[in-house]
């Protein structure tokens, strides 16, 4: 039987410590299912998360054990990571300003849509009490009764990822703006186009897929919203799950920017680059908290290392682009100067907490959490 030149073949498949509630886990399973790279999901624990936390040195989901013994974290590394051990069938644009905004979308829509995912899964009674069941069922590893783990998830979710996510009276319909708003650009996108950026799917798409396949497609409340206002997305969120290699490779590359990208660019440029710059100039300071404004609404949240990072990766894949695919990209985002801030290095780098994939073993001697935060 044949073996991939990353030593995964048919009969050894990658296991994905992941849930399949999960919203990077979706992500990486839909990437996994389109290149045709076999795994096996193996539902997460809190034994199994200490495990894989002791080769990575993360804990988050999904993690990814590969058959000779190596480790794999963080679902966009781990797409770039198959991107180039395996980059065939390839969903890498080609052209250098096409790959940049793909990469600039797929890390707008990984971080930004995570609070609008979070809050509308555990701020409306439906959906938390279903989702809480569903912890309370799966984790199973805590004695208690069934109530009282389902009141522990319930109640440790909304603090954690609601309210301690800037999620109040006051910003919530901007928050809940943000997902309406992206509903309706991506519905105008595929009412002309398959994917994102053209007729095969690229790391925008599998960005846009994570929350919107386990959290707004799947979660009740969303769900109902995306049905009524956006059936060409519900559509998508299909098509991304029923990708194989063959339906991967039925269309073209993208090798040039569509013109109707204005509604996602024009929030990348006004909202989530400005807020990357106040969240690094916060962490720079050494404070615990980031205070931002979106559109008139002021937000507050726990400032964020990862994301430092975040911004620093795409500083980094923006100064190696030449002259013409910087203009390329100036002219996308209508702004040369949004490009120049996105250009100039953080005031102080964050740690690299994930070394070059694939992993061995962590060098840290205690795990950090999916934001690089000390997670003991």
């Amino acid at each position: 039987m044949s073996t991939a030149s990353d030593g995964i073949s048919p009969a050894t498949p990658l296991v994905v410590y992941g849930s399949t509630a999960s919203y990077y886990t979706g992500k990486l399973e839909a990437y996994l299912r389109a290149k045709g790279i076999p795994y096996r999901l193996e539902p997460f624990t809190e034994s199994n998360m200490r495990r894989t936390a002791r080769h990575t040195g993360v804990m988050q989901i999904p993690q990814v054990e590969c058959p000779d013994g190596r480790w794999l974290v963080d679902s966009t590394l781990i797409i770039e990571h198959f991107e180039q051990s395996r980059p065939e069938p390839a969903v890498t644009p080609r052209n250098p300003a096409v790959a940049f905004l793909s990469l600039l979308l797929e890390d707008y829509a990984d971080e930004w849509l995570w609070r609008p995912a979070m809050h509308y899964r555990w701020s409306f009674p439906e959906t938390a009490r279903l989702m809480s069941s569903w912890l309370a069922e799966h984790l199973g590893e805590r004695r208690a009764p069934a109530w009282m783990k389902r009141l522990y998830w319930r109640r440790r979710q909304y603090r954690t990822f609601v309210q301690g996510d800037g999620v109040t009276e006051t910003t919530r319909a901007a928050v809940e703006t943000t997902y309406l708003e992206t509903l309706a650009a991506l519905e105008s996108i595929f009412a002309r186009r398959a994917y994102v950026l053209g007729e095969r799917p690229t790391e925008a798409d599998f960005g846009f897929f994570a929350s919107m396949f386990r959290h707004f497609f799947c979660d009740p409340a969303p769900a109902r919203i995306m049905r009524e206002r956006a059936p060409g997305v519900q559509e998508w969120v299909a098509r991304m799950w029923n990708l194989r290699p063959g339906r991967l490779t039925s269309g073209p590359l993208p090798d040039r920017l569509p013109g109707d990208l204005e509604a996602l660019l024009e929030a990348v440029s006004t909202v989530y680059l400005p807020y990357l710059d106040a969240n690094a100039s916060a962490y720079a300071k050494g404070e615990r908290n980031v205070s931002y404004q979106v559109r008139g609404t002021r937000f507050s949240e726990p400032v964020k290392p990862y994301r430092v990072w975040c911004r620093e990766r795409l500083r980094c894949r923006l100064v190696e682009l030449d002259d013409i695919s910087r203009a390329e990209v100036e002219r996308a985002l209508d702004s040369s100067e949004t490009v120049a801030r996105l250009a100039t290095p953080s005031p102080i780098e964050v740690e690299n907490a994930i070394a070059s994939l694939p992993l061995t073993t962590s060098s840290r001697s205690s795990p950090v959490d999916s934001w690089w935060r000390d997670a003991n």
